[in-house]
C-alpha cells in the first residue's frame, strides 16, 4: 500500500509486477554475519516438539513472505518454520486483525488454539486477545513491562519456550 500510494502520487503505473519488483529491490536479505536472537532456534524447535505449527507474522511496509523465507534459509532456520505471513501479504499493518486472521487460516486452527508471541502490547498482544488467542509478551531488549494483558511475559526466548510448554499443559 505504501509503494502503491507513492507510485500513484508520482503518476507512475502501480501494477502488481512493478510493485513486486520494487519490493524485491528494497528487501535486502540478512547478512551471513547475522545470527538469530538467542533462544530463537530452541523456541521454534520446542513449538514443533509440542505438535504446534510455527507461523511467523511480521509487520513490514514492503517485505513479503518470500523475502522472509530467504532470511530464514540464510539463518539456517527455515526447517523450523511452517509458514510466514507479512502485513504486505495481508494488506494491512498490525494491529489490524487481517494479519492474525491470515496466519490462523494458514495454520488451519481456530483462535483459541493459537499462541501469539510478540514484543509489542499494542501491535501483537491486544489484537490477538481481541480475536481470542493466547499471548506471550517477550521483551528481550526492553525493561520488564509494568503491566501487560498477555497470558504470560518472558524476558527472553528461552522463557518464552517455558511459557509455551506450560500453556500446552
Amino acid at each position: 500500500m505504501l509503494i502503491t500510494g507513492c507510485l500513484s502520487r508520482c503518476g507512475l503505473p502501480a501494477d502488481a509486477d512493478t510493485i513486486r519488483r520494487i519490493r524485491r529491490a528494497m528487501s535486502i536479505p540478512v547478512s551471513d554475519r547475522m545470527r538469530p536472537l538467542p533462544g530463537a532456534v530452541e523456541l521454534l524447535a520446542e513449538i514443533r516438539d509440542l505438535g504446534m505449527r510455527n507461523v511467523i507474522a511480521s509487520n513490514t511496509y514492503w517485505r513479503d513472505a518470500d523475502s522472509y523465507w530467504e532470511d530464514f534459509r540464510l539463518l539456517g532456520m527455515a526447517e523450523h518454520v511452517d509458514g510466514i505471513i507479512t502485513s504486505v501479504d495481508a494488506g494491512h499493518l498490525k494491529p489490524h486483525p487481517a494479519v492474525f486472521e491470515m496466519a490462523m487460516r494458514w495454520a488451519d486452527v481456530p483462535a483459541e488454539r493459537c499462541v501469539v508471541i510478540g514484543n509489542r502490547e499494542e501491535n501483537d498482544i491486544e489484537p490477538a486477545l481481541a480475536l481470542g488467542m493466547r499471548t506471550i509478551l517477550v521483551y528481550p531488549d526492553d525493561p520488564k513491562p509494568a503491566a501487560s494483558r498477555a497470558h504470560a511475559t518472558a524476558p527472553d526466548l528461552w522463557a518464552c519456550a517455558r511459557a509455551i510448554r506450560e500453556m500446552a499443559g
